[in-house]
C-alpha cells in the first residue's frame, strides 16, 4: 500500500539562515575562499538588513552563489565538508518552531518525510539527520581526485520533476501529501501536493499561493500566524 508523505524545503523553511550562505561565510573564514569576497557579501547583507531595496536579499543570495560556484573547482571536497560540519553543528538547532513541530507531528502520524533542497547533498544529509527524515535529495557537486570539478547535478530548478520521480520510486501516495516551502523555486513542488503550505513566503510565492488559495503561515518572534483561505480572501488565525 502506498504511504502518505510530506516534502520540505530546507533553507528558510526549516533552518532560519540558509546552510549555503553559512558555508560560504565559513569557507571565507577558513581561508579557502578569498577574503575580498567577505567584503562583497557584507555589503550585500547590509543592504538586505536595512531593506535598502526590494531585491536586496535576492542580490545577496545570488552573490554568494556566484562566489562559490566561480571558485568551486579550486576547492577540496574535504575542506568543504569540514566547513559544512562546523556550520551544521553550530546551527542545526536554529530552526523555525512551526516547521520543527510539523516534522515531529507528521513523523508520529506515519508520514514518509522528504527533504528536497537546493543545498549540497552532504550538508543536508548531516542537517536532516537531526530530524529523522526518510529521504534527502540535494545538489551534488561532482568530484575528481578529491577536488570539485565545478560541475553540479542540481534539483533546484525543477523540484516538481524530482518529486514526481521520488513518489513513483518509493510508492508514495499523493492523496494525503503535504508540502512546505518559502520561495518561488518551491512552487513546482507545492503545485503537486494535496496540502501545500507557503511558509514565510517571499513576494512571488505569496502571490502564487494567494492565487491558488493555499494555506500561508507566518512565524514572527514567538508567535505563528496562519492565513486561511476563505471565500476569496484570507482569515488570520494563530497557528498551533
Amino acid at each position: 500500500m502506498a504511504q502518505k508523505f510530506a516534502v520540505f524545503d530546507i533553507d528558510g523553511t526549516i533552518i532560519r539562515t540558509a546552510l549555503f550562505l553559512q558555508i560560504v561565510d565559513e569557507l571565507i573564514a577558513r581561508g579557502h575562499l578569498d577574503a575580498s569576497h567577505g567584503a562583497v557579501l557584507s555589503e550585500k547583507l547590509e543592504a538586505y538588513r536595512t531593506r535598502a531595496h526590494q531585491t536586496a536579499f535576492q542580490e545577496y543570495n545570488e552573490a554568494a552563489v556566484k562566489i562559490l560556484f566561480d571558485n568551486l573547482s579550486r576547492l577540496k571536497e574535504s575542506d568543504y565538508r569540514a566547513a559544512a560540519d562546523t556550520v551544521v553543528e553550530h546551527s542545526y538547532r536554529r530552526v523555525y518552531v512551526y516547521t520543527r513541530k510539523l516534522i515531529e507531528s507528521l513523523r508520529v502520524e506515519g508520514y514518509f518525510l522528504i527533504a528536497l533542497s537546493g543545498s549540497e547533498q552532504y550538508t543536508i544529509e548531516r542537517f536532516t539527520a537531526h530530524y529523522g527524515f526518510d529521504l534527502v535529495i540535494g545538489d551534488h557537486y561532482l568530484t575528481q581526485n578529491g577536488h570539485f570539478t565545478g560541475k553540479i547535478d542540481s534539483v533546484f530548478h525543477d523540484k516538481g520533476a524530482a518529486l514526481k520521480r521520488l513518489v513513483e520510486e518509493h510508492n508514495l501516495d499523493w492523496k494525503q501529501s503535504l508540502g512546505i516551502g518559502d520561495s518561488y523555486g518551491d512552487t513546482k513542488m507545492l503545485d503537486l501536493v494535496a496540502h501545500p503550505i507557503a511558509f514565510n513566503p517571499e513576494a512571488e510565492l505569496f502571490e502564487h499561493a494567494s492565487s491558488k488559495g493555499w494555506e500561508i503561515v507566518i512565524e514572527r518572534k514567538n508567535v505563528m500566524y496562519r492565513l486561511e483561505p476563505r471565500d476569496g480572501t484570507y482569515i488570520l488565525a494563530q497557528a498551533d
